[in-house]
């Protein structure tokens, strides 16, 4: 391989950030099938996005390090943005599965968590 950071190939073996032609190396037997990587990579982001602007409406605004109170059914209470981010994950998990991920939710939760580790202390 080249010294290239992005080493995701388009379907001509050119990088598909820049356009640089990547070498790839031989491949003895079937290529396996790994899915759509960029697109469950940016449905990755797009969720850790999605996740940020919630943890953001629901941040209490006289206290930036706890969740905003919230009325449900009979009381007040405090909703983790962690619960929130369950609530998130599930759509866009079930599109990284049609997109060909092959891991589990809770891999996908870690990967979403990973793409913003600030957001998620709380």
């Amino acid at each position: 391989m080249n010294s290239h950071r992005c080493l995701i190939p388009d379907d001509n073996d050119n990088c598909v950030e820049c356009g640089k032609h990547i070498d790839l190396p031989d491949w003895e037997g079937p290529m396996p099938d790994l899915g759509d990587i960029v697109g469950i990579c940016k449905l990755i982001d797009a969720t850790a996005a999605e996740f940020v602007r919630a943890v953001w409406e629901n941040t209490d605004p006289h206290d930036s390090s706890i969740p905003r109170l919230r009325r449900m059914d009979n009381g007040i209470i405090r909703v983790p943005h962690q619960t929130i981010l369950l609530m998130i994950v599930q759509p866009p998990y079930q599109e990284a599965k049609a997109l060909g991920y092959r891991g589990t939710i809770d891999r996908f939760y870690t990967l979403v968590c990973e793409r913003m580790p600030a957001v998620t202390q709380h």
